[in-house]
């Protein structure tokens, strides 16, 4: 926001300045000169902006993979700092932190972060929709998705995940209706086209061509992945497979 500020009144000063000279091509050209100072000025402070910003997305993400989630929310937090500074940075945080928090399996506090998210993030609706839907069910969800489709109109699986609920719920023309509209903006898309076809053949969804944007839904574990239990440290894990370790038989005198 203040880049945007920055840049307008320093283009505004350059075209009144302009105004002052009673000659006409002088203050015929000002709004000219004053869009000239306004585009690099503008250009100029977001660079600045997202060179102090991008290390601390850069640091979360290498965070995030080694599994420390509270730091790289830490770090994405710090970002937050120049949220006046840049349009949408608030957003775009409150996006990446909200995702951490679902995939922490703190869905509350990733439906309050994702709701003031950045609208043409499709995966964050796409979180925010899955988290609604386990939480209160088939309509938050479905406006959740909907939101999500409007401002992202060729994201595939944003229209196959709320036609999935849909089908779930024993609406499947209404998930036929939402699958015809991804293929009017997307006539090319073979998962939806397939899915469509299921559809009206009386058969589930196939939502497995989405690969992991699917499984990160939890709704469903990729095959050959079972889901593992935690143990807090200090705490001894059993054995993996105890019938293959049976206690041993103290010896008899």
């Amino acid at each position: 926001m203040y880049s945007l500020l920055i840049a307008a009144g320093l283009g505004l000063s350059v075209m009144l300045s302009l105004f002052v000279f009673p000659e006409k091509p002088a203050w015929f050209f000002g709004p000219f000169f004053g869009l000239v100072a306004f585009v690099p000025t503008i250009m100029l402070l977001s660079r600045w902006v997202g060179e102090k910003v991008r290390p601390l997305f850069e640091t979360a993400g290498r965070q995030a993979q080694a599994q420390n989630i509270p730091a790289a929310i830490e770090t994405l937090e710090k970002a937050l700092t120049w949220r006046r500074w840049q349009l949408f940075l608030e957003q775009q945080v409150n996006t990446q932190i909200g995702q951490l928090h679902y995939a922490a399996g703190d869905e509350r506090k990733a439906i309050e972060l994702l709701r003031r998210g950045y609208p043409k993030e499709s995966t964050g609706h796409l979180l925010l929709g899955a988290a609604l839907y386990r939480q209160d069910g088939l309509e938050p969800a479905r406006e959740a998705l909907e939101k999500g489709i409007n401002f992202n109109k060729k994201s595939p699986i944003l229209y196959n995940f709320l036609a999935w609920i849909l089908a779930e719920e024993d609406q499947r023309d209404a998930a036929m209706e939402v699958l015809g509209r991804c293929l009017k903006a997307d006539p090319g898309d073979e998962a939806t086209a397939e899915n469509l076809q299921r559809l009206q053949n009386e058969k589930k969804l196939n939502m497995k061509s989405f690969d992991m944007l699917w499984f990160m839904l939890k709704f469903e574990t990729p095959k050959g992945m079972a889901a593992q239990p935690t143990f807090r440290k200090g705490f001894r894990q059993p054995p993996k497979n105890p019938a293959k370790n049976p206690p041993k038989k103290a010896k008899s005198r």
